[in-house]
C-alpha cells in the first residue's frame, strides 16, 4: 500500500500534518491542528483474525468525539455475540483537553452499559456502571482509551519522554504511565510504514499497551497491542482512513 492509499483526499504529506486534534499541554504551547477521520481495524485475538473495528473522530459545534465500534466477524460471531460501543467527547481549552462524557454499551450485553459525566465546575465525575452510581473526585486531567491518543500526540511535540496521569478505566481513576519507547515499522497491507510508539502501564496491573502511531500523523493509531502475562496478545491493526477535507 502506497503512502497516498492512508489519505486518498490529500495529496501531499504537508496535507497529513493537519490531521487530528488540537491539544495544548500545561506550559508546552504546543498545538496539533483539528482534523476528522474515519479508520477501519482488523481485530486480532491470538493470532486470529476475529472481529472488525471502525474508529473515528468528528466535531460537532465545538464538542469532539471519539467513537469506536467493534463486530465479530466470519464464524466468530457464532461463538462472539458480543459488539462493543464506546464514545468520549470533549473540548479543549487554552492549556488542555476536557472530558465532557464517556459512554461504553453493548447491544448484546445491556449489563455492560457504563456511563461517565464530567462536571468540571463541581469537580466531580458522575459514574454509572453495572446498573450502580457512584461519584469520583475531580482535580487534574484525566485520559481514556481514546483520549490517551490526545496526550501522547502533545508529548510528541514537546519532546517529552514520559508521563503519568489519571486515567478512566471500569469505573476508577487509577494512576498510568506513558512511555516513548522509541520508532519503527508497521506493516499495513503490505507496506512498510514508519511508526512512533509508546507503552502505556497502569498502578497495580500487569498489562501493557503500545501504541504504534503513524510518524507523520501523530493521532492515527496505526496499531494497538494489549499484552498481559499468560494471555494471548489483542491486536487492531489498521486497515484504511479517509480524512475529512
Amino acid at each position: 500500500m502506497k503512502r497516498h492509499c492512508l489519505n486518498s483526499q490529500s495529496s501531499s504529506i504537508a496535507s497529513l500534518l493537519l490531521l487530528t486534534l488540537a491539544l495544548v499541554s500545561p506550559g508546552s504551547g504546543a498545538e496539533v491542528p483539528l482534523r476528522t477521520f474515519n479508520a477501519s481495524y482488523d481485530l486480532y485475538q491470538g493470532g486470529m483474525h476475529i472481529a472488525n473495528a471502525e474508529l473515528s473522530l468528528q466535531d460537532s459545534d465545538g464538542l469532539w468525539r471519539w467513537r469506536m465500534s467493534t463486530r465479530s466477524r466470519g464464524i466468530y460471531s457464532f461463538f462472539i455475540s458480543s459488539s462493543p460501543y464506546s464514545e468520549t467527547s470533549f473540548t479543549q481549552t487554552n492549556n488542555d483537553i476536557q472530558l465532557h462524557r464517556i459512554l461504553v454499551t453493548d447491544a448484546a450485553d445491556k449489563k455492560k452499559n457504563e456511563s461517565a459525566n464530567f462536571d468540571w465546575n463541581k469537580g466531580t465525575i458522575a459514574v454509572l456502571r453495572r446498573g450502580k452510581q457512584k461519584q469520583l473526585a475531580l482535580d487534574a486531567s484525566v485520559y481514556d482509551y481514546h483520549s490517551i491518543h490526545l496526550l501522547t500526540a502533545a508529548m510528541r511535540l514537546r519532546e517529552q519522554k514520559n508521563t503519568t496521569v489519571d486515567f478512566y478505566v471500569k469505573g476508577k481513576l487509577v494512576k498510568s504511565r506513558i512511555v516513548y519507547s522509541g520508532t519503527g515499522k508497521v506493516n499495513i497491507n503490505g507496506e512498510s510504514i514508519d511508526a512512533v510508539i509508546y507503552e502505556q502501564m497502569m498502578v497495580r496491573s500487569n498489562s501493557k499497551i503500545k501504541y504504534y502511531y503513524d510518524a507523520e500523523n501523530p493521532l492515527l493509531p496505526l496499531r494497538i497491542e494489549k499484552l498481559e502475562s499468560g494471555e494471548s496478545p489483542s491486536i487492531l491493526s489498521l486497515q484504511k482512513v479517509t480524512w475529512d477535507l
